[in-house]
């Protein structure tokens, strides 16, 4: 067997090996922090306008409605990612707890199998010939993942916090229990 034959697959299979340890993990629950929800959106959105700024886009008709097909499907992604979650408060230490469903592990997997797939199309398939270069509006489909990744966190971000408020309210008034948990 000829090593060289197997190393263009190396790089993947260490993705899925990592991919699927983050989908086993989201099964446990971890803090989350609901007043600090607006820091990650914040940071894409300042890097996005960095982007934006340093490199300008030609906004043509085209562009916009990539883009804004780009910012629909990452805000509905978003929501469905953090509808798949489930909410508990730690009676102890009074912290907000989150965990996925086994549907919200799917749906992180689907997400990462779709990006797969595109970057692989993007580069016109497992062989990329060099002396075809790809086509010019990759770097507008780029700019549109960037779109996606900004309202699929700002959607995550945002429902999150609207679904651990009352939970947080009732824990603080008193009434929650030791296990209060909201699906």
């Amino acid at each position: 067997m000829n090593w060289n034959q197997l190393l263009p697959y190396l790089g993947p299979a260490i993705i899925v090996i990592v991919v699927l340890r983050r989908a086993l993990r989201a099964q446990e629950p971890r803090r989350i922090r609901p007043n600090l929800l607006w820091i990650q959106p914040a940071i894409l959105l300042a890097g996005m306008i960095t982007l934006f700024a340093a490199a300008p886009v030609q906004l043509s008709p085209l562009a916009i409605g990539i883009f804004a097909i780009g910012a629909v499907a990452g805000a509905a992604v978003g929501y469905f990612r953090a509808l798949h979650q489930q909410f508990s408060i730690d009676a102890e230490t009074g912290n907000v707890m989150s965990k996925a469903t086994p549907l919200g592990s799917l749906l992180f997997l689907g997400i990462f199998i779709v990006r797969f797939a595109m970057n692989s199309w993007m580069k016109g398939g497992p062989q990329t010939d060099m002396h075809h270069p790809p086509s010019a509006n990759v770097l507008l489909y780029t700019d549109a993942t960037l779109f996606f990744a900004f309202a699929m966190v700002a959607a995550t971000a945002f429902e999150v916090y609207r679904r651990t408020r009352p939970v947080v309210a009732a824990h603080k008034a008193g009434q929650g229990t030791d296990t209060t948990t909201i699906s």
